[in-house]
């Protein structure tokens, strides 16, 4: 059983065909089978099921897909650590963060980090957090701080705060009063948002949904800056987490308004994985982490959670 197997099949399970994921990996197709076939011929077992819709596992095979990520994440474990014992060998670490909080606290974590060590260099990832949670569940990702993830038996998950999000206007806007929302007020907003499968709009549908209320929908645009430009016009109104739009709240340009009865909250979780061997830089880069934590539970828009 080699590596390149476990990656191989890992990456075929994930995109559910085996033509996407030799062009994923960049290999032609026939070798990619041959490796899953050479595969299932030491193991003794039929691992995934070929059909004109795609490739499917079998049950043999999503037993193997977890413990072929298990071993996958204790190699790449494995190769962090045997470098701390080369001279002049800097341990890499790769820490995930969501838009929002790269917003708010990517240059903090990159300065503390820095100065951490000058065996240890820190990257510093931004994504969605449910491609953050796969990222550290692959062992891709040392920590990531997500919202609202699913569990996974690779991940460790640990809650660390509740984040109020907000209904963004211009001051401009009928809706331009600097003070809490009610969800029933919510019906009578124009709304733009970024994408239907991101976070935030599925927690706001939600709650719509539970309390039978309308959603006007008049916009969906990916860029945040296009999105910032209608709401400051005052064509439409969204909802967003703070620091998405810290700076213009600041400058005065846009509109914060909390959500209230009910509230519309997510909560932050703080990710690493099983596997993971807890290194010297991990535990100082742990520490750093948490400390930027706290100093945001110091923000209205967060709460901890004991």
């Amino acid at each position: 059983m080699r590596i390149r197997q476990l990656e191989s099949f890992v990456c075929i399970c994930e995109l559910g065909s085996i033509t996407r994921a030799a062009a994923a990996l960049n290999i032609v197709q026939p070798a990619l089978g041959a490796q899953i076939s050479a595969l299932e011929d030491e193991l003794g077992v039929r691992l995934l099921k070929r059909g004109r819709r795609g490739t499917a596992m079998t049950p043999a095979g999503e037993y193997f897909l977890v413990e072929a990520r298990k071993l996958l994440a204790h190699v790449a474990d494995v190769k962090k650590s045997i470098k701390s014992f080369a001279e002049n060998e800097k341990e890499h670490l790769s820490i995930g963060l969501t838009g929002s909080l790269s917003a708010m606290l990517a240059g903090t974590l990159a300065r503390e980090l820095s100065h951490l060590s000058d065996s240890i260099s820190v990257q510093l990832v931004e994504d969605m957090s449910h491609i953050l949670r796969d990222r550290v569940a692959q062992g891709d990702l040392d920590f990531a701080l997500a919202y609202n993830v699913a569990d996974h038996k690779a991940i460790r998950k640990q809650p660390v705060l509740r984040e109020a999000v907000f209904f963004i206007t211009s001051p401009n806007s009928p809706f331009g009063e600097d003070k809490p929302i009610t969800m029933p007020e919510l019906t009578n907003a124009t709304f733009v948002i970024p994408t239907e499968k991101g976070q935030i709009i599925q927690l706001l549908k939600e709650a719509m949904v539970e309390f039978d209320l309308p959603l006007n929908v008049a916009f969906q645009i990916e860029s945040m800056d296009a999105i910032k430009g209608l709401i400051t016009d005052g064509t439409a109104c969204a909802v967003l987490p703070f620091g998405t739009v810290a700076r213009e709240v600041k400058a005065g340009t846009l509109i914060a308004r909390r959500i209230v009865n009910p509230p519309l909250t997510r909560t932050l979780f703080l990710l690493r994985p099983v596997t993971q061997f807890q290194t010297r830089a991990m535990h100082l880069a742990q520490t750093t982490i948490e400390r930027s934590i706290a100093s945001l539970a110091e923000s209205f828009a967060f709460e901890r959670i004991d």
